[in-house]
């Protein structure tokens, strides 16, 4: 094993509570966030040129957990209130640290464990994040916030432990992962 390299199951582990990014405290992104960030189509989220305005939004959605996060998509004038203080933050920075502190922040909190490839897998019609909630949840409503706020780390290690243990065998080892890794980290210094 490489001596810098972190197998998603530690990482996951030991994810900060809480991070600096840009100057905006926030917790490690939750599968709420990685829902709510993707059906507003955030570039760090969903690809596609990233600016001020979707490290601002991103930001923005980060600072609240499911409950908060309902009302800044409930109420404009709170939602306009919070990108102000985000913005505020980022006034100064330039796009280039913001868009690497962004970018480094989403990564890590979405790290998660690879599957081998199988060929004749059915598309999901139901967002991944329903998956999660529900499977971390039992359907219970007493426990929906709970599982919308649990680092979204954390809760795909939960969820591929649970898929393991009821079956499925295309969750990589440790060992076939760092492998990958290795392999993607080649080819990304080959192209350069």
């Amino acid at each position: 094993m490489r001596p810098d390299w972190v197998s998603p199951w530690w990482q996951a582990v030991a994810l900060p509570d809480s991070w600096d990014v840009c100057g905006v405290a926030v917790p490690a992104l939750s599968v709420w966030h990685t829902f709510a960030l993707e059906n507003i189509g955030n570039p760090y989220m969903c690809g596609g040129a990233a600016d001020k305005n979707a490290a601002a939004s991103l930001l923005m959605f980060a600072r609240h957990d499911y409950q908060g996060g309902r009302r800044l998509l409930q109420m404009p004038n709170h939602r306009g209130r919070q990108a102000r203080r985000v913005y505020r933050k980022l006034r100064g920075l330039s796009m280039d640290d913001i868009h690497a502190a962004c970018t480094e922040y989403v990564q890590t909190c979405q790290r998660g464990v690879s599957r081998w490839q199988s060929g004749g897998g059915k598309p999901c019609a139901v967002p991944y994040q329903w998956h999660i909630v529900y499977r971390l949840s039992g359907g219970d409503p007493a426990k929906l916030d709970g599982a919308w706020n649990m680092p979204y780390a954390v809760a795909r290690c939960l969820c591929d432990a649970a898929a393991e243990q009821n079956g499925d065998a295309s969750i990589m080892s440790v060992a076939a992962q760092e492998m990958e890794d290795n392999w993607d980290d080649y080819k990304l210094k080959a192209a350069s």
